[in-house]
């Protein structure tokens, strides 16, 4: 017990004086004579008995009285049980991901928290307040509550090692630290009970009511031909389950098809829509459930296809009718030329050349490829079997270039599946078929290795826009022209050239698109969609340009691609489904785990706030007081 003015303790001095008018009284008795001198003398001693008892105690009740006013007056405390919680840094972490969607005992958790924490902010004292995409520094009470009220949900999350870091960049290492944690702690937040340092954590899990959560997880399209496409989704929950789903696909507004579809006990579900083969700007598929909304609709575009500019520079042009055969008017725009005759306009707009069997480059050609390889087209070589003018050229371009030339016949027998260029070519991995032949080859140093030779040497090799075939494809010096593969091979050639839109990116993530515009270098190429308009990172090139989208867009939807005030395609977002999952943090480790906001709070004013004991002394001298008077009045 503490005092807060101790020196009033002196005086308990005066205690004496109840004490000493005690001992030395000095009333006098008077002498009376009575008759029955026996019986009187009997009544004396017990009359002096019981005024001896009440004297003492008066006294004590006196004592006591006096001692407890006095001990009220130097206002006695317990001090605080944890005195360096008063001048700790206080931060609190309001997770505002899409999970906080799930509705609690109270509603949507996110607006439980909020309130939660606007009805028990303290008046005094300031915060650090982060949230998934925000965060502020030393805030009073007011501008805290204001913060809060303005929070909404994030397409961001953090993790506990996010929030760990954060919280060391926000306090002072030489004072303690306490970080409130308000979240629903999903598992994928990784949540470590290792603490360390003067920053101790105290959490406040809100649980959803409803535990079960579907999510349209992803489409993609199957079977197409010129009438009709296949439109095939995978439909997810967090629990297996028996429920019925009813799923919905929208052009804009337009709803186009509907179905319902049962899980039968599964937690995972693929269907599909049969729809006419024709545009989609503003696709959207749909479900409705109890769970979280942010992952009931899912985004897509289908543009309408762009022909592929691409261009073949031959010795002659009869060494090249095979590719004319491949790339086909629709799907490419393509030229024909030999070296003699080329039109550096029209080859400016290719996206793609394939030099076939040049023995010769001439300088304007060299310098118009090199500027092309610079500005990222794809670049294919089909070498001859005098190859020294390519591999000088080849070596301008800092790529390795061609050995000698080994006369020996091999078969092309090793094909890389994985590889981007032959994904969804082969429906199995494809070990006995008829293997092409060369009689003639090269050596390739370095590159990816798409198609191998037998003995495990290159036959195509990649090197980043740069592809090169290790023989001449003349019907004299191989058959491959012949074989299943030259198809799949050139025309995926072809299509890698541009990066064709997807049916729909992810926020938040970084995503590079390729737009086939010219562009003047004046012109940006802009997105908008109903609620929101923003201009990507972009990098105009010949014939395209490059956009770069990480930030932005901040929401999920449709947007329409606008270059020069007119639109040229479109292309769709959709949030992660990582917080789809449903699965949730049980076992928190050392930390404090409060049932609420106000019960953490409560805690900390009761763990720093000292207990004042004056009251307790006034009223035991009330009460040794009112004793006096009973036993005064009483007491004979």
């Amino acid at each position: 017990m503490h005092f807060k003015q101790p020196e009033v303790l002196f005086a308990l001095v005066f205690l004496l004086i109840p004490l000493l008018v005690h001992l030395f009284q000095l009333r006098k008795y008077q002498r009376e004579d009575f008759t029955n001198v026996k019986f009187l003398k009997k009544i004396s001693r017990q009359t002096r008995k019981s005024s001896r008892l009440k004297k003492w105690l008066v006294l004590l009740t006196r004592i006591f009285a006096l001692g407890s006013i006095i001990i009220a007056f130097a206002q006695p405390y317990l001090p605080a049980k944890e005195q360096n919680r008063i001048t700790s840094e206080k931060l609190i972490y309001l997770d505002n991901s899409f999970s906080m969607q799930a509705i609690g005992n109270s509603g949507e958790l996110l607006n439980t928290a909020i309130q939660d924490l606007l009805k028990n902010i303290p008046e005094e004292g300031n915060f650090h307040f982060i949230t998934n995409d925000e965060e502020y520094r030393n805030l009073n009470s007011e501008d805290l509550k204001t913060r809060i009220e303005q929070t909404e949900f994030s397409v961001s999350s953090l993790d506990f090692q996010a929030i760990e870091l954060k919280a060391s960049q926000f306090s002072n290492k030489n004072m303690p630290a306490e970080v409130i944690i308000l979240s629903d702690f999903q598992q994928q937040m990784n949540f470590s009970g290792n603490f360390e340092g003067k920053t101790s954590y105290h959490l406040v899990p809100y649980n959803p009511e409803n535990n079960i959560n579907f999510n349209l997880d992803s489409l993609y399209i199957g079977e197409r031909d010129p009438e009709f496409l296949q439109l095939n989704f995978i439909l997810k929950s967090n629990k297996a389950n028996a429920n019925q789903i009813t799923v919905s696909v929208f052009n804009a507004e337009e709803l186009l098809a509907r179905k319902t579809f049962s899980f039968e006990d599964e937690d995972r579900l693929e269907g599909n829509f049969q729809l006419r083969n024709e545009q989609f700007p503003a696709g959207r598929l749909e479900i409705e459930d109890n769970g979280l909304q942010y992952d009931n609709k899912l985004y897509f575009s289908i543009n309408p296809p762009q022909e592929i500019k691409g261009a073949a520079i031959s010795s002659e042009l009869r060494h090249s009718g095979f590719l004319e055969r491949i790339f086909t008017e629709g799907e490419f725009e393509f030229y024909n030329f030999t070296t003699g005759s080329i039109d550096y306009n029209l080859l400016s707009r290719a996206s793609f050349i394939i030099l076939n069997e040049l023995e010769e480059i001439p300088s304007s050609l060299r310098i118009s490829l090199e500027k092309m390889h610079k500005g990222g087209k794809t670049i294919v070589i089909i070498p001859s079997e005098e190859n020294t003018a390519v591999n000088s050229f080849l070596g301008s371009l800092q790529a390795s270039g061609y050995g000698n030339l080994v006369m020996q016949e091999l078969l092309i027998t090793n094909i890389a599946f994985e590889h981007p260029l032959l994904n969804g070519v082969f429906e199995d991995e494809v070990e006995n078929f008829d293997y092409p032949r060369v009689q003639n080859y090269y050596r390739i140093a370095g590159g990816n290795k798409i198609l191998s030779f037998q003995d495990n040497s290159a036959f195509l090799s990649e090197q980043g826009n740069i592809y090169l075939f290790a023989a001449p494809l003349n019907s004299e010096n191989s058959n491959f022209k012949n074989a299943p593969l030259v198809v799949p091979i050139f025309y995926n050639l072809g299509r890698s050239a541009i990066s064709i839109p997807q049916l729909y990116y992810q926020v938040n993530r970084a995503n590079q698109i390729e737009v086939p515009v010219e562009s003047s270098g004046d012109e940006v190429v802009s997105f908008v969609s109903e609620t929101e308009n923003f201009i990507p990172a972009q990098k105009a090139f010949a014939g395209k340009v490059q956009l770069n989208t990480e930030e932005l867009p901040a929401t999920a939807g449709n947007f329409s691609i606008i270059y020069k005030g007119e639109g040229t395609g479109n292309i769709s977002y959709n949030y992660s489904r990582e917080e789809s999952t449903g699965f949730y943090i049980e076992d928190f480790d050392n930390a404090e785990v409060y049932n609420s906001v106000s019960e953490y709070f409560n805690n900390v004013r009761s763990a720093t706030e000292s207990k004042a004991l004056w009251k307790w002394f006034v009223i035991l001298a009330l009460i040794f007081l009112t004793a006096e008077m009973l036993l005064l009045k009483y007491l004979k």
